[in-house]
């Protein structure tokens, strides 16, 4: 074989396993909902130029996770302009009578800057359990999208400082300022 057609089918091998795990990257499922402060919350952002951090409880358990996320996350970027995140609390399937009594609780217990950016979601529950690969309802996920909402890297439970520390460095990796890529 030239030296030619060999340069030829490793680009050819180079441009499949990209397809392929681009094809294999996991998207953000289009989701709308209302923020505590009856704000609305659409993600992926249509038309996003920041990278976005989304936080996600699926059971009461998971949102203590969530907070102690919220605690480390907002501290740093709740005024970054270069980043966009959310807090999703999954209730599909709560009946509606509890759901006014657990809302008016929520929205007495979180605190802005929380409350702005934590939403309760009511549908696509089985799509973002596949999203954050669903294995235990008491412990929060935390994803990291590209501005087109896929996700760049993910955690599971709660904050710790070297989980924290991953993810600034996976936000730093997007907004061009590090060198570190993948799926945690």
């Amino acid at each position: 074989m030239s030296p030619q057609a060999a340069k030829f089918r490793i680009l050819l091998v180079l441009a499949a396993s990209v397809l392929a795990l681009s094809a294999a990257a996991q998207q953000i499922p289009h989701t709308e909902a209302k923020s505590l402060t009856n704000q609305p919350i659409v993600v992926p952002v249509p038309g996003a130029t920041k990278p976005l951090v989304v936080i996600i409880a699926f059971s009461a358990k998971g949102g203590d996770d969530s907070g102690a996320w919220n605690k480390a996350f907002h501290t740093r970027y709740e005024t970054d302009p270069r980043i966009d995140y959310v807090e999703l609390a999954d209730f599909q399937g709560v009946p509606s009578f509890f759901m006014g009594m657990i809302l008016h609780g929520m929205r007495r217990s979180v605190q802005e800057p929380e409350r702005s950016h934590l939403a309760p979601f009511f549908s696509q529950e089985d799509t973002w359990k596949k999203v954050v690969s669903f294995k235990d309802p008491k412990v929060a996920y935390v994803l990291l999208a590209d501005p087109s909402g896929h996700v760049v890297w993910q955690t599971t439970g709660p904050a710790s400082e070297e989980k924290v520390a991953a993810l600034e460095t996976a936000i730093l990796d997007l907004l061009g300022h590090g060198n570190s890529h993948g799926v945690n």
